[in-house]
């Protein structure tokens, strides 16, 4: 086993002991008939016993399984690309997941091992379509993940930034994507509109797709301020040459909303559900239908 999936293995066993830690704890104050020091006993035989147990089950589970959700051209009305979601052992939260391993100081151990089952689904995917990745800064700038994606079909890549702080290194990451551009893959920023991936930000950085937040896209029907951002966005996109794509539709009101306002693809329940089978994901194109005239 390597060093990544050694880590991830023990961060993954340790919150499995974690959890199992809370539920004794809270079982002993239920019961209220053990006293502190034997309590405290206890706590220690399964913090010892508990974490090697759990890992050894957890060394076959310590790749995580990967979703496809299809990405729709409204315009078009086809399937043009899916996006990689992680799903991990238990079928924990995938952003819990994530929070805690960062926590741990093992977020880029995790994201290196979710983007190297990743593309591993990419064989799968019919030729005509991309696969979505996701990354944040930090990874981007890691080594393992560079050679990762070198190794991979980049023409077939979109390869997606994630990121809820403000970013370091800007210049070395727009160095970094230049590179992978130049190699044939497309820079995308997830989650624009919301904290530091502003306007001004995505002018910056000049991606070549946008994906706006699934956050802005909720309620976006009753809210005159998310529907303001939302045209910002699109605005930008259209600005600097990108595709502008919403995440999270998942209504036809939304859907018809958003095609008005010029947006160029979309993503969400509406449209497909994210499968583990890829024949599961794939949309026909009858199912999205253009918005009636007049």
């Amino acid at each position: 086993m390597n060093t990544s999936t050694s880590a991830q293995t023990a961060w993954l066993a340790a919150m499995c002991t974690e959890a199992a830690l809370v539920a004794v704890e809270r079982a002993i104050e239920e019961a209220g008939t053990i006293d502190e020091y034997s309590a405290d006993r206890l706590r220690l035989a399964l913090r010892s016993n508990l974490e090697p147990a759990v890992g050894e089950v957890l060394e076959k589970m310590s790749v995580p399984e990967i979703a496809l959700q299809p990405i729709v051209h409204l315009e078009g009305r086809t399937v043009i690309g899916y996006e990689a979601l992680a799903r991990f052992g238990g079928g924990n939260d995938t952003a819990t997941a994530f929070r805690r391993a960062a926590e741990r100081g093992l977020q880029v151990e995790v994201e290196v091992a979710a983007l190297r089952a990743a593309l591993a689904r990419l064989p799968d995917l019919p030729p005509t379509v991309f696969l979505g990745v996701n990354l944040s800064a930090e990874a981007l700038l890691d080594q393992r993940v560079t050679e990762l994606l070198t190794g991979a079909d980049m023409s077939r890549l979109v390869v997606e930034m994630t990121q809820q702080a403000e970013l370091g290194d800007v210049a070395r990451i727009k160095q970094c994507f230049r590179a992978l551009q130049a190699e044939g893959a497309v820079f995308c920023l997830d989650g624009a509109g919301v904290g530091f991936l502003t306007a001004a930000r995505i002018v910056e950085l000049e991606p070549e797709m946008v994906k706006i937040s699934r956050s802005i896209i909720s309620g976006c029907l009753e809210d005159p301020a998310k529907q303001s951002i939302i045209r910002e966005m699109v605005s930008v996109a259209r600005r600097i040459g990108a595709l502008s794509v919403a995440i999270g539709v998942e209504v036809v009101e939304e859907r018809d909303l958003l095609l008005g306002f010029g947006l160029d693809a979309v993503q969400g329940h509406l449209f497909g559900t994210p499968s583990i089978d890829v024949r599961d994901a794939i949309l026909p194109a009858p199912t999205v239908q253009p918005v009636p005239a007049g």
